[in-house]
């Protein structure tokens, strides 16, 4: 009989060791939001973009940190900088080319209070937070973003140029074309001093976006009038299309939620200021789990 439970013994060891495991395994699951990042709980982050780093204080166009910081925590995940150049050839986040040197603008609150971004800090802030993509404005090269910035899965240039799109491929960066490039005039291509391209025919573009494999264009949400069965083709091809508006408010509504109530048959989504309506789709998701 003795001999008999010495022969158990081995197998509730390792009954016990396995059930110690499981228990491990299961407390570190649920512990790990320290260093595990958080899933996102929803989809509609997909849909916006925070333009400038998004509104705070119904200021638009700071790109500062607290604006990045204020879009996070309503829900958003995708944020667009505006990328130029200081007068010693550094990258800083400000929608125009700032007149003054990289010390100098890192230097002065924007509007006494927020933070300006400098490369260096615009790479911490998208290092604490791992699940936020970049998508730049105004910087043409894709060589410089992709030997400054790290992390080029979580990011995408809207650029203005074929080359610049092929060499962005060529790099692995995602590319995001722009509204000149597709139909031929943009206001904001010249306002950036960029010449129109010669309009080629919209069964042409559709073609040479599927041949490069193309996931994202940029335009002016007012490009939709005229061109919606364009747009309706393109998304179906899984292209997506996030538009940009200027007018505000749009025929009464807030832009983003005129924009959300009814032209997202023809674009994945916006640049959007106020992430507001994000949060509150979220919101409304989750309240119903």
């Amino acid at each position: 009989m003795n001999h008999f439970l010495k022969q158990k013994q081995p197998l509730k060891t390792i009954l016990f060791l396995l059930f110690t495991i499981v228990i491990f395994i299961t407390s570190c699951t649920k512990d790990c939001s320290h260093t595990c990042p958080e899933e996102p709980k929803h989809e509609y982050w997909k849909h916006f973009i925070a333009h400038a780093g998004g509104e705070i204080d119904g200021i638009i166009y700071t790109n500062s940190v607290e604006a990045l910081d204020l879009s996070y925590s309503k829900g958003c995940r995708i944020f667009e900088l505006d990328l130029t150049l200081t007068t010693d050839d550094k990258i800083v986040a400000k929608h125009d080319p700032p007149e003054m040197s990289e010390d100098e603008f890192m230097s002065q609150l924007i509007e006494g209070k927020y933070t300006p971004m400098n490369m260096e800090s615009i790479i911490l802030w998208f290092t604490n937070h791992p699940d936020a993509i970049l998508v730049t404005d105004k910087i043409k090269d894709p060589q410089r973003i992709y030997n400054e910035f790290p992390f080029h899965d979580r990011l995408i240039m809207e650029l203005f140029s074929w080359n610049a799109v092929d060499k962005a491929i060529q790099l692995g960066i995602k590319p995001m074309v722009s509204e000149n490039l597709i139909f031929g005039k943009s206001e904001k291509a010249m306002a950036m001093g960029i010449m129109p391209e010669a309009p080629k025919k919209i069964t042409e573009i559709e073609q040479i976006l599927i041949e490069k494999k193309i996931e994202y264009i940029g335009m002016n949400r007012k490009c939709i009038l005229g061109n919606e069965d364009l747009l309706r083709r393109l998304k179906e091809k899984g292209i997506k299309n996030y538009v940009w508006i200027i007018q505000k408010p749009i025929y009464g509504q807030p832009a983003e939620q005129y924009v959300w109530n009814y032209e997202m048959n023809f674009c994945q989504g916006m640049y959007a200021d106020d992430l507001d309506l994000l949060a509150t789709l979220i919101a409304g998701q989750l309240s119903k789990k």
